[in-house]
């Protein structure tokens, strides 16, 4: 009888040490989640010309990502391309304001860091949706295409 109750209270033990570990350890594995630096990128076929969305991320920290996002349509020709942008992160959400370079467009956005792609939401104050940065409110997803780290301009 002696035996069978240190029998339950070992198991017991070893069940609660488990708990615990799997409690400490799920939270950190959304870190785990999250992508590696590299370019997404979404591209849209559209009637007459096609269009490229593309988020270059070069750095992933703890609390922020520095990132940059660009566009590019093949007609008529537009090719747009924001400043380095260092967003606050908090889990797999970060959180940024942008500008424009060349043509001083502003706004704010949120970017959702996943396993092989990035789901980015973006809106211009006004005015600024005349530019191309710009989602109207809408999110798109972006897959992973390479490594590379490289900003435009």
């Amino acid at each position: 009888m002696e035996k069978m109750r240190n029998t339950m209270k070992f198991m017991r033990t070893c069940l609660m040490t488990v708990f615990l570990l799997a409690a400490l350890i799920l939270p950190s594995m959304t870190a785990l989640a999250a992508p590696r630096t590299g370019t997404y990128e979404k591209h849209f076929v559209g009637a007459s010309a096609d269009s490229y969305r593309t988020v270059v991320i070069k750095k992933i920290k703890k609390n922020k990502v520095v990132f940059q996002i660009q566009y590019a349509r093949s007609y008529p020709f537009r090719e747009s391309w924001t400043e380095k942008i260092v967003g606050r992160r908090t889990g797999n959400k970060v959180t940024f304001s942008y500008r424009e370079a060349g043509w001083n467009f502003t706004g704010t956005g949120v970017l959702k860091l996943k396993k092989n792609a990035v789901k980015i939401k973006t809106s211009g104050t006004p005015g600024a949706d005349y530019g191309f940065i710009s989602t109207g409110g809408q999110t798109f997803k972006l897959k992973r295409v390479s490594g590379g780290k490289k900003f435009a301009g």
